[in-house]
Order: C-alpha cells, then sequence, then structure tokens
C-alpha cells in the first residue's frame, strides 16, 4: 500500500523540479532585424575590419538570434563597432639572438554600442579586448601576423555576438 504512494510522490517531486524550457525569443519583442555598420579600424591593424565583420555576421547567422539586413531602414537594431589600441608587444626571445623577438603578442580592443533606430542605446561603449601570438619563421624573416589576425576577429567576433545575443532587454 505504501509503493504506490512512493511512486506517485516521487513523480510529483521529479515533475515539480523539473526544468522549464523557455525560448529566449520572447524577450526579444520586436527587435529582431540587425543592421552591423562598417566596422572602423581605428587602430594599426591591418586589414582587420572586414575580417571582424565576416566574423560576426557568420556568428549572427549561425547563432540565429538576430535576422541580418543590409538595409538600415529594415532594421530593428544597429551594432556599430570600433577597433582601438592594436598592440604588437614582443613576447619570447630567441636565445641566439638577443636583438630580435621570436616571438610577439597582439591585442586589440572592439567598443561596441548597439541602439535602435531611435537612437536609444541598448548598448553603449563596452569594450572587449583580445590577444593573439605570432611567431617569427627565421631570424631574418618578419612574422606574418595574418593568421593571428583571423584568430583575434574569430574570437572578437564571437564575443561581440554573445554580448548582443545575452544583452538582458
Amino acid at each position: 500500500m505504501k509503493i504506490p504512494f512512493y511512486f506517485a510522490f516521487a513523480y510529483i517531486s521529479l515533475f515539480l523540479s523539473s526544468c522549464i524550457y523557455k525560448n529566449n525569443d520572447s524577450r526579444l519583442g520586436d527587435l529582431r532585424t540587425i543592421y552591423i555598420e562598417v566596422v572602423q579600424n581605428n587602430s594599426l591593424a591591418p586589414q582587420i575590419g572586414p575580417l571582424l565583420n565576416n566574423k560576426i555576421r557568420a556568428h549572427i547567422i549561425q547563432r540565429s538570434h538576430f535576422r541580418l539586413t543590409s538595409e538600415i531602414r529594415d532594421s530593428d537594431l544597429i551594432l556599430r563597432i570600433s577597433l582601438k589600441n592594436y598592440r604588437q608587444s614582443p613576447e619570447i626571445y630567441n636565445p641566439q639572438d638577443t636583438m630580435l623577438a621570436a616571438g610577439f603578442n597582439l591585442s586589440i580592443g572592439a567598443q561596441i554600442s548597439l541602439t535602435n533606430r531611435r537612437g536609444k542605446a541598448f548598448i553603449e561603449d563596452v569594450v572587449l579586448t583580445d590577444n593573439a601570438s605570432v611567431l617569427r619563421n627565421g631570424s631574418f624573416s618578419v612574422p606574418s601576423d595574418r593568421q593571428a589576425l583571423l584568430s583575434l576577429s574569430e574570437s572578437l567576433g564571437q564575443q561581440i555576438s554573445q554580448l548582443i545575443e545575452n544583452y538582458r532587454w
């Protein structure tokens, strides 16, 4: 007689303590379409603006929390990104060559603002930073920072898309 009571109690407690799935789209309301302005590269990083722009778009499309639009008049949100403070500092030295660094640490900051078309700021001047390392192939070669810039843009793109997706609307 007590066994059915235990099953009923276990079933009810499991039912009451289970997780409730709620779709994140309900918190967005009507704000679903986003326009990404051209990334302003106010740093000395060569050609990272278009790379970052492509990575942000790829992450937003992949995660599908927002729809991208190429027309500002069709958008609900406007994303502005300005790159600043690109630094290339020595990180590794070759023991045989004490004059030149063998590896460098590249760092960059991105200032992000997210507004609606009327100018109401949801995210205002948030700065995200990232860094990557690059090595020289030899003592007489110039380090190729193309791969490091791709890594920087990939990581910053992911951080920016997560920032706008996780904003508490």
